[in-house]
């Protein structure tokens, strides 16, 4: 069976919803273009000093600590790095990131919006040339759908929606669970572009979250443990050569 590249998603703003991107360009030893280019961080999670260089992401809004987040939707214009930011369908606000005062207008609604729920005031930041995947490296998720439709059909008796799991690339046409079996350096072609393996992901608590209600509605590492014997959903790829990859394209496995 061909495995299909099936979406491409990236998150602007770590801890906020995805988007669908039609197309992206990907450059060697990098994450996709603006996947998480911006963070949401307080003075008592970050310090009067902000953020300056990449950290972990226990120091930003995330879902773990603020599962609100999963209310709001998003849409991000990348050639003006304007986001959207969307409830129940129907755009809420709308802010330049990369200009303070887009921020601002951001940075108040989630500040009222978050009230309950947060200690001290929101603040969007970014940093040049850094990227705040919950790795340091460069690294690009890859999400094979037919485990994700394993794992909820067998083990948790539910449909599960991928966006759970926060992943850049979904692809199906591959057997469940045979991502697993890729080995640390092998390589990964999709159109013209080269990836390597780097190793699972180990999923954590945020993936309980309902994307659509913000509910801690399913343990998803005991379910994973208990179905399947570990904590992993997708793998990480680094790409290793320039490529622009699209939905569609078949995906090979060296």
């Amino acid at each position: 069976m061909t495995v299909e590249l099936k979406a491409i998603r990236r998150y602007p703003v770590k801890g906020m919803r995805g988007v669908d991107m039609p197309k992206a360009t990907i450059t060697a030893h990098k994450m996709i273009p603006d996947d998480r280019r911006f963070v949401i961080a307080t003075q008592s999670s970050t310090g009067q000093d902000g953020v300056h260089e990449w950290a972990r992401k226990s120091n930003f809004l995330q879902l773990v600590n603020t599962p609100k987040l999963a209310e709001l939707g998003t849409e991000y214009d990348d050639a003006t790095s304007t986001l959207t930011v969307m409830r129940n369908g129907r755009a809420i606000c709308k802010g330049k990131l990369d200009d303070a005062m887009g921020r601002t207008v951001i940075e108040d609604f989630l500040k009222a919006f978050l009230k309950n729920d947060i200690a001290g005031t929101p603040k969007i930041y970014s940093v040049p040339d850094t990227q705040f995947g919950d790795m340091k490296e460069p690294y690009i998720s890859i999400l094979n759908l037919a485990s994700i439709r394993d794992f909820g059909e067998r083990i948790v008796q539910a449909e599960i929606d991928p966006m759970r799991f926060r992943g850049n690339l979904l692809i199906d046409g591959l057997a469940p669970w045979k991502e697993l079996e890729w080995e640390e350096d092998q390589i990964i072609k999709i159109n013209d572009g080269t990836f390597r393996v780097v190793h699972p992901i180990t999923r954590c608590k945020a993936t309980s979250i309902n994307p659509d209600t913000a509910v801690s509605d399913i343990n998803v590492p005991l379910m994973l443990r208990k179905g399947v014997n570990h904590l992993y959903m997708g793998m990480y790829i680094e790409p290793v050569s320039d490529a622009v990859i699209t939905p569609g394209d078949t995906v090979t496995i060296a």
